[in-house]
């Protein structure tokens, strides 16, 4: 058993896999959290019963491998890590101490198929082909969480060689297989054009074709040295050997714990974490107590998200308020979906602090197929929460970068599990699984009207809330004012006022502030691209000066606080103040800031050019000095 490259063909086209930069977004901090989100993913899609467990095990410090250990598991790779041009930065020597991350996953059905299986054969769910012999093709259908067929590629890139091996256990057939990949680019070595992938089994004597190891005594010293719990339970472990250092045991249980808490408070899922000196098992008895071990500026919102996920999952199904169906080809939003029986109801609800379950029919139209009714469901809670931003939750895995218009002051999860719209969201899915996308490959054309869906699911929250708040006496015409959607599309044009974020919904003796009318002598009106300003319900004072914040929202922090001129810079293209106003006088615009004196009642401040793609954060207030 050795690892094998195959040599290249004359005219064969030179490779360089850029998969796993898929997973380099924005949304995703750090390798340990992409590696979490698709790895657990992953052991869902394959699970055999109720439960879910995966355990993951840092091999550090004093279970590092030493090179007489991990002699027999290299052999035949090293000449192909250090040769030029293959990919690698900072390759480890053959001598160096190999740090390693097992990841396993219980209750699952293993890599089943034919492993003799040379090309993709359609229809045929051959797992253990698609994870190892295929590239951008999966085996998985509506029923699973996964659709590009790419989420193993967090293993290898979370590898400093680039590699890692998958040892199985088949449920259908007990068969043990054991084998490993490499990805690295196209290389030239020793006057030979070498293919990327590298393979290590049993190579076969007639062809270049590699097969996994099935021999007891090699798979039983391979799980000793690599310190595997597996041993007859149906399942995969796979392991990273050469970690990268940025995967720590810290990240690893926060990605776990801000990706998963719903499956895991549901119990369909628990993790156990486990490296030199510790071990953790996060389930839903101990989900709320691992929190305390997290870092102080993570403990409060998760502490406050998981609450109301764990009164989602026992109480929301005692009161839900059913909206009327919408059955309109193009979804689009009407406040008429709220049944006018109980509008009243639910606003005192939402009013009084209390957390409201909404069940939200809609008809979904796959091409080529009948329409069929599905739904999702949408919670909420008045809490003071200040940023106000929408959780999704699609089949137990949370998008985490959604771009949807928020509801300061209110917390809520929408959560999406019915098969025909989860289906389509996750048809709609980038490959990371971050974003809803209305030109991804997987669901463009694939739906009448797809784009609408996605709208109406992410602006589900934020229309629920303002159409409750358009039919209350006591409205407050600044909701929405400080944080606004681009684009615009239906909602362009609607005046809202100003209410900055530091200044959001709060608790007041232990109560939950409810929605009132907070006048002011200016008010923010979305336009397409940007903002203005004009006069609100109070009179302004004469001379008045205005200052104004302005930034592109962030996934965590104080957007106003991280700006960056990177983003933007006020009067520098395409960022344009000038032609449209009226009343003002601009005293200084530089950055993100803006100081505007009033020199009319009748004023009006234009600001447009942002990216249309990001959520901008806005804030004004009344200045005295400068």
């Amino acid at each position: 058993m050795k690892w094998s490259f195959r040599k290249q063909n004359p005219g064969e086209i030179t490779r360089d896999p850029i998969i796993g930069e898929f997973f380099s977004t924005e949304a995703i901090e750090n390798p340990a959290e992409a590696l979490v989100r698709e790895g657990i993913q992953n052991a869902l899609d394959a699970r055999r019963g109720e439960e879910v467990r995966v355990r993951i095990f840092l091999g550090t410090e004093s279970h590092a491998l030493k090179s007489a250990q991990t002699s027999l598991w290299f052999n035949g790779i090293w000449d192909h890590l250090h040769t030029k041009g293959n990919g690698l930065r900072e390759v480890p020597a053959s001598s160096d101490l190999c740090s390693y991350l097992v990841f396993e996953d219980f209750g699952t059905t293993g890599l089943q198929g034919d492993i003799h299986q040379p090309f993709d054969e359609p229809g045929n769910k051959n797992s253990f082909f698609y994870f190892f012999r295929a590239e951008g093709r999966s085996a998985k259908g509506e029923k699973d969480r996964g659709r590009w067929g790419i989420g193993k590629h967090v293993f290898p890139r979370s590898s400093r060689i680039s590699t890692y091996f998958g040892f199985t256990v088949r449920a259908d057939d007990g068969l043990k297989l054991l084998m490993g990949h490499s990805i690295l680019k196209s290389h030239k070595m020793d006057g030979s054009n070498y293919a990327p992938d590298g393979y290590f089994g049993e190579q076969n004597r007639d062809s270049a074709f590699v097969l996994p190891i099935t021999d007891a005594k090699a798979l039983d010293h391979f799980r000793k040295d690599f310190h595997l719990s597996r041993k007859e339970e149906p399942g995969l472990s796979i392991t990273v050997p050469f970690l990268d250092s940025e995967i720590t045991v810290q990240h690893i249980k926060h990605a776990v714990i801000s990706g998963y808490f719903y499956p895991i408070l549901n119990g369909e899922l628990m993790v156990d974490i486990e490296a030199a000196n510790q071990t953790s098992r996060i389930d839903m008895t101990t989900l709320m107590s691992e929190i305390v071990a997290l870092e102080a500026n993570e403990k409060s919102e998760l502490n406050s998200l998981i609450g109301f996920a764990d009164w989602i999952i026992h109480n929301s199904a005692q009161k839900e308020y059913v909206l009327n169906p919408c059955t309109l080809e193009a979804p689009i939003w009407s406040s008429d979906l709220i049944p006018q029986e109980v509008f009243e109801d639910i606003r005192h609800d939402l009013d009084n602090g209390k957390s409201i379950a909404f069940h939200v029919g809609l008809k979904v139209h796959q091409k080529g197929k009948k329409p069929v009714m599905s739904y999702f469901n949408v919670y909420l809670r008045q809490d003071g929460f200040k940023s106000g931003r929408p959780v999704f939750i699609r089949e137990g895995i949370i998008i985490s970068d959604i771009h949807a218009p928020r509801a300061p002051g209110v917390r809520s999860v929408v959560i999406v599990e019915d098969k025909p719209l989860a289906t389509l969201l996750g048809d709609s899915e980038n490959p990371a699984h971050t974003q809803w996308q209305k030109d991804s490959s997987n669901f463009k054309n694939k739906y009448a009207n797809g784009k609408n869906y996605i709208e109406f699911v992410t602006r589900s929250v934020s229309n629920i809330v303002s159409a409750l708040a358009a039919k209350d006496k006591q409205k407050d015409p600044y909701l929405f004012a400080d944080i606004f959607s681009l684009p615009l599309d239906s909602l362009e044009g609607n005046d809202t006022g100003s209410a900055t974020t530091s200044k959001g919904g709060g608790k007041t003796g232990g109560k939950p502030k409810k929605i009132v009318r907070r006048e002011k002598p200016y008010q923010i009106t979305k336009i397409h691209g940007g903002f203005k300003v004009i006069p609100g319900s109070l009179p302004i004072n004469p001379h008045a000066r205005l200052r104004i914040l302005v930034a592109y929202d962030l996934r965590k922090g104080n957007p106003l606080k991280k700006y960056s001129p990177t983003d933007f810079e006020i009067g520098k293209h395409p960022i344009k103040y000038k032609g449209a106003q009226r009343g003002i006088t601009v005293i200084n615009a530089e950055e993100n800031q803006i100081l505007l004196e009033v020199t009319d009642s009748d004023f009006q401040f234009v600001v447009n050019g942002f990216d249309e793609k990001r959520d901008l954060i806005v804030e004004i207030e009344e200045v005295k000095e400068v």
